[in-house]
């Protein structure tokens, strides 16, 4: 899917403080401006999206416990049945 220059300006108004950290961020994974990092990044979340709704989910079993059965209080003595 195509990330338009809209949604990336967006972004970067939207970091406000972590802006400074992104650009280091940015320059230090060898990207030449902040515009193609960004532009990166979101492509890539897009496409994990894409990806995650493709994959079917699997059904997860539900585990039954077991009924527990009252037992018959238990005499003290063995003369009473």
């Amino acid at each position: 899917m195509q990330i338009s220059e809209k949604q990336i300006e967006a972004h970067i108004s939207n970091l406000r403080g972590r802006l400074n950290y992104e650009t280091k961020k940015a320059t230090k994974l060898g990207f030449p401006t902040l515009h193609d990092y960004i532009r990166d990044k979101l492509t890539k979340e897009t496409e994990k999206q894409e990806l995650s709704l493709q994959v079917t989910p699997k059904i997860k079993r539900t585990k039954t416990k077991p009924i527990k059965k009252i037992a018959a209080p238990a005499s003290s003595c063995g003369c009473c049945p």
